[in-house]
């Protein structure tokens, strides 16, 4: 992986929690300066704005909540068992410690909460999940 496509997953990666706990509109750009420890420009230089950072963070986000979905199902058999170990990811989803992927819940939970009529685009997002 280039150095380029390295910093820009440390940017999800580290943009999604912001984004997951405080909100699209409460995250200030100063928070996600401070979390990724790169100034403005930085951020900028790989994405067009706070909105395509946000837009990127939750499909990364979702991303990582699917590959546990994907794990935690992984050779279940019978309703039951697929069903428990659903109830099992959210449960993990909802854990104040670090056994949760990403701080903050569920993704789209929260990001649908938030941008029902404040944000168009990430609503739209939210909703396609």
């Amino acid at each position: 992986m280039a150095k380029g496509e390295r910093t820009r997953r440390m940017i999800l990666e580290r943009a999604a929690g912001v984004f997951n706990t405080q909100g699209y509109f409460g995250a200030a750009m100063s928070d996600l300066t401070r979390e990724t420890g790169l100034e403005k420009g930085g951020i900028y230089n790989h994405f067009a704005g706070k909105e395509a950072l946000a837009l990127a963070a939750f499909d990364y986000s979702v991303g990582l909540i699917g590959e546990r979905f994907r794990a935690a199902l992984a050779g279940k058999e019978g309703a039951v068992e697929r069903l428990l170990a659903i109830i099992g990811v959210f449960r993990g989803l909802a854990d104040l410690d670090d056994a949760s992927p990403l701080p903050g819940g569920c993704p789209v939970l929260n990001t649908a909460i938030e941008a029902d009529d404040a944000h168009p685009a990430l609503r739209a997002r939210a909703r396609r999940r």
